[in-house]
């Protein structure tokens, strides 16, 4: 009998994995080094009821990508080896016909070589050298509809000499030619970047609380060592300002390139969950101390919205651009604590007034939640929205802290109002709602901060 529930037992557990694991995914690097192939198998479903979705968004970029524009070669399998033509579908999606076959492999290119032309933010597109392919997930990694909560098993196979890295376990010593990784949904696979070749550096900064990596590719020579102390510092004030660190790890990727046309813009940044990503054009001289403010901003993030969230943030709908109420909050309160708390800028309060001022109408006749449902998708292919969202958070942020302080005779400040977002995530583990965020704020502090809240909903104009 006692073997028998030990069988019972070893049974259920291989099942318990399997169920957990449903989704592989193989990348496999195509020889002419511009071109990715991706093969997803899942437990298999009619053939009609399968679709393959592509991004169009990601959490923080507050914009609408065409990815699949760069993706090509569709076909599904079935469990009987029949090939189905992948068909577009009426939006970000692949569909496999109408028929009952059960379908459990589809399988696409990604040219990477054309998203990068097209793409001119930098910020938005994986990249291919020589030396190196650098992979954003969310520009390659499509999904089955209905299977995004799902645990994946991802493979990715390259040339046998080049080393590969991932954010989702980054470290030094890295695998050449094949690596695999345990990935608990597609959310976390696609906010990470996979950088693979010869042309990758990778260095480990010491003394940080956490394991703290930059990793980067570089068309000039960069001391990746100065990278490493700004982060280092970065991390050890925001440390000192929360009180812990949530991240288990962090990676600061950076990309230094010539640029390949004059349009392209490696201006802009992006923060993921436990890493960051920069791009820099090599004609410009690169001095990492000045990346002070960059840094501590996006590793910021990685507190909120990244840990405490509004609506549409997160769990996030991946065939539109959700329709994100509180990007002021998501930017100018990261904004404020960065530059006005931490690095004591004096002028940056101006600097956020005046970019309030100088606005035209059609931003200052919106209210604070209609610039923010407007900066959804346009925040920075007009940044005249995305300034002046940061800009109302940040400057919201500031009478609160004001009024806060006086009220408790300095006994509390905004970092309490921070914490009690984040707290609130921690245990609701749910996007609150656009009206509870003051609440929330007045419940922490212990202040009434509604008058101020209201104030701040209202169109300056």
């Amino acid at each position: 009998m006692g073997r028998i529930i030990v069988l019972l037992s070893f049974i259920i557990t291989i099942t318990s994995v399997n169920a957990q694991q449903k989704i592989t995914y193989l990348l496999n690097k195509q020889a002419d080094l511009n071109k990715v192939t991706v093969q997803i198998t899942f437990d298999a479903l009619p053939a009609s009821d399968a679709y393959l979705v592509i991004p169009r968004s990601a959490p923080g970029t507050y914009s609408l990508t065409n990815y699949m524009a760069y993706v090509d070669d569709v076909v599904g399998y079935t469990t009987t080896a029949k090939q189905l033509t992948g068909m577009i579908g009426d939006g970000s999606f692949f569909m496999f016909g109408e028929s009952n076959d059960l379908l459990n492999k589809v399988s696409y290119t990604v040219d990477i070589q054309k998203m990068e032309n097209d793409l001119l933010d930098a910020a938005m597109s994986s990249k291919a050298r020589k030396d190196y392919l650098g992979l954003f997930g969310y520009s390659v990694f499509g999904c089955i509809e209905g299977m995004e909560t799902e645990a994946i098993n991802l493979t990715i196979n390259t040339d046998p000499t080049w080393p590969i890295f991932s954010t989702l376990r980054p470290d030094t010593h890295r695998k050449y030619g094949a690596d695999s990784y345990e990935v608990e949904n597609y959310a976390e696979l696609v906010d990470a970047q996979y950088l693979l070749g010869t042309g990758v550096q990778v260095i480990r900064v010491e003394e940080a609380q956490i394991p703290l990596f930059v990793a980067a590719y570089t068309e000039t020579t960069v001391a990746l060592e100065g990278i490493g102390d700004t982060g280092l510092s970065s991390l050890q004030k925001l440390a000192d300002y929360f009180g812990y660190v949530p991240m288990p790890h962090y990676t600061l990727v950076y990309e230094f390139l010539k640029p390949i046309s004059e349009r392209h813009d490696y201006g802009f940044n992006m923060e993921h969950l436990n890493s960051m990503t920069a791009h820099r054009d090599i004609s410009q001289e690169y001095h990492p101390n000045r990346d002070l403010g960059t840094i501590l901003h996006h590793m910021g993030h990685s507190w909120m919205p990244l840990r405490s969230w509004g609506e549409g943030y997160r769990p996030f709908a991946w065939q539109v651009a959700p329709l994100v109420e509180t990007i002021w909050l998501n930017e100018g309160f990261i904004w404020y604590v960065s530059y006005a708390n931490i690095l004591n800028n004096e002028e940056i309060v101006n600097w956020w007034k005046s970019n309030m001022a100088t606005a035209p109408d059609f931003i200052k006749t919106k209210t604070l939640k209609e610039l923010s449902l407007l900066g959804s998708t346009q925040y920075a292919s007009d940044f005249r929205i995305g300034k002046n969202l940061f800009s109302r958070g940040a400057l919201m942020a500031y009478d609160l802290d004001e009024h806060i302080q006086k009220q408790t005779n300095g006994e509390k400040s905004f970092k309490d109002a921070m914490l009690g977002l984040l707290n609130w995530s921690n245990k609701n583990q749910r996007a609150f709602t656009y009206n509870e965020i003051e609440s929330i704020m007045s419940q922490t502090t212990g202040v009434d901060l509604s008058a101020i809240w209201n104030t701040w909903q209202k169109a300056p104009k």
